[in-house]
């Protein structure tokens, strides 16, 4: 015999003895216990027996309270108590009598247990869901809100409700519905936009049904009291009473806080602006390329998906990865980059995963996604890697985003060629890894693209390397200017600012980059570029001794009249011949006249 008592809330006890060997507990009359209680589904569970152990299961991913702690499933003890909408179930062991079902009242000889309590008293409950310490950790998560603040809402609700999908969604052009953060499987729930303002009154709630089950939608309102988003839980039934309440409360907590973690607000869009003005240093110029670039930049600062940045080579992509550190609500987070190119797969793998290369994103994560929990993780020439490496780490990068995103979530960012979808033809990029990084995918332009900004880019570049040399340049002079501009710069970004930092390299402390610090460019109006290293190594290559000692005599020569100014004489000394074998060289190798730069500078 199983004995089983049920307390209700106005402190009756009704004690069942059952000797089946499956019992079911619900709301329906078929049930072997009935309960009719708000939050009691129709059959909401069965307590099972084998042997001497006794074992419990809900039905329809219903849930229940086993001693303050939430369950689905689990084995009965002799005192365990069973909470489920207004009733508490208490299982009390087998028993030897047979099935029957009484309600202890109290007897009339004795007197009521509320005459035998004192006057006054003072009794302690647990919270009977077992939600207090979930409300807890969201009011401070919302006490000061962040930017983080609205996913790490959603991870503490799932945490406490792990057997349903959640979603803080808005309404998108056309009636789409748009993700803000989720833990969600399959498609959104499709919202006719004209019911929501039903929902605008106090305490209104909607279930909507579809082909997947009856979704939850709580509103979350903006300060005109209007429906910013929609709190969905997916499915119903799973939730329960407490379950509900519980959602509702944080459904208005969000309302008070939307001000500050929503999106588009006021205060978010003040960190736009702030993060607008830091790209345009980053990322300085006014062309069509690059204004679609910072735009893109800035859209991505505020997500958590996975990123594909494509370009050619040298344009800057990893570079722009650690732009999505340094911007935004999300600055100041770690980056790791991990090279792909030529490099073998199982070394890849224990890069990112550590020793044996397991994929693991918890607290003991090692490698590169140990190293980076919470910040951005930039794959280096992704298109490099090996097709089957790449769709195992889509497999692992899909399942991570499924989860929900913490303050320790890990972003990846992948870089590749210029054409995505051209590498995708040619095998070198999988399918599976482009779909799962083609939700957000940025393209660095060519510095062809981008001519009308090369004036601005150098004098940023110029700022920047000797702010990092500790040099206080006054800028650059026009004839330097027009000599960087004239050049191609085949290497895109990478050239330039190389070039950039030998010239800053060149340029004494308090001066103004010139054209005579270029090592290559020729003050007569040559081609700056006609001298190049290519040239220097061929000439070095050569056997002809004459020529090559010419060659590099006249390099030598030139390079430090230019840096001496025309001074014969310091020039002589400099390098170590007598000042009239210079002047003879001079004319020998037609080496221009340098003393024009001082006259040029009083």
């Amino acid at each position: 015999m199983v004995l089983l008592s049920l307390e209700s809330e106005n402190g009756a006890i009704l004690t069942y003895r059952l000797s089946k060997a499956q019992i079911t507990v619900g709301s329906s009359s078929r049930n072997d216990v009935v309960i009719k209680s708000p939050g009691v589904a129709d059959r909401h569970l069965s307590i099972g027996r084998s042997g001497e152990v006794f074992t419990f299961v809900t039905v329809d991913r219903q849930t229940v309270v086993l001693n303050g702690e939430r369950r689905s499933r689990g084995v009965l003890n002799p005192g365990d108590r069973l909470r489920f909408g207004g009733a508490t179930l208490v299982f009390r062991g087998a028993d030897a009598i047979g099935m029957e079902a009484v309600e202890e009242a109290p007897s009339s000889a004795s007197p009521p247990a509320a005459a035998l309590r004192p006057a006054e008293s003072f009794v302690l409950r647990n919270d009977p869901a077992g939600y207090a310490e979930y409300r807890r950790r969201i009011i401070e998560l919302l006490y000061e809100p962040r930017f983080e603040s609205l996913q790490q809402t959603v991870a503490v609700i799932h945490e406490a409700l792990p057997s349903i999908d959640l979603a803080v969604i808005e309404l998108g052009v056309g009636g789409e519905t748009v993700a803000l953060t989720s833990v969600w499987t399959g498609e959104l729930p499709k919202i006719d936009a004209g019911r929501l303002a039903d929902l605008r009154g106090a305490g209104r709630v909607a279930v909507q049904s579809d082909a997947k089950g009856e979704s939850v939608l709580l509103p979350v309102l903006d300060e005109q009291g209007e429906i910013a988003a929609l709190l969905a839980a997916r499915p119903a039934g799973a939730l329960g009473d407490e379950g509900l309440v519980w959602l509702g409360e944080v459904a208005r907590l969000l309302t008070v806080c939307w001000r500050r973690i929503g999106r588009p607000t006021a205060p978010m869009a003040g960190w736009e602006t702030e993060a607008a003005s830091k790209l345009d240093t980053l990322l300085p110029g006014s062309s069509q390329a690059i204004q679609v670039l910072r735009a893109g930049v800035l859209a991505a600062a505020f997500g958590g998906e996975p990123v594909l940045i494509c370009g050619a080579p040298g344009v800057g992509k990893t570079e722009v990865a650690r732009f999505l550190t340094r911007i935004g609500p999300a600055s100041g987070r770690p980056v790791e980059v991990v090279e792909c190119q030529g490099v073998e797969a199982n070394t890849i793998r224990e890069e990112l995963f550590g020793p044996g290369g397991h994929p693991s994103f918890g607290a003991d994560a090692k490698g590169a996604v140990g190293r980076c929990r919470g910040g951005v993780l930039v794959l280096r020439h992704a298109d490099a890697l090996p097709a089957g490496l790449q769709s195992e780490l889509a497999s692992v990068i899909a399942a991570q985003q499924r989860q929900a995103i913490t303050a320790f979530s890990l972003r990846w960012v992948a870089t590749c060629g210029e054409d995505p979808l051209a590498l995708v033809q040619q095998g070198k990029l999988a399918m599976p890894f482009f779909v799962v990084f083609s939700s957000r995918m940025l393209r660095v332009p060519r510095l062809s693209e981008r001519r009308e900004d090369l004036p601005r880019l150098i004098a940023s570049l110029i700022r920047t390397v000797a702010q990092s040399q500790g040099k206080n340049v006054r800028g650059i002079s026009l004839e330097c200017l027009n000599s960087l501009l004239a050049q191609n710069f085949s290497g895109e970004m990478a050239e330039l600012v190389l070039e950039i930092g030998r010239l800053v390299t060149a340029t004494p402390d308090g001066e103004m980059v010139r054209s005579e610090h270029f090592l290559g460019a020729d003050v007569r109006g040559e081609d700056p570029g006609s001298e190049t290293v290519e040239d220097h190594a061929a000439v070095l290559a050569s056997d002809d001794l004459k020529q090559v000692v010419g060659r590099v005599e006249r390099l030598l020569i030139d390079r430090v009249m230019r840096r001496v100014k025309g001074n014969q004489s310091k020039g002589a000394r400099t390098l170590n011949i007598s000042r009239g074998a210079l002047i003879a060289k001079l004319k020998e190798y037609q080496i221009p006249d340098y003393r024009f730069l001082r006259r040029r500078r009083k």
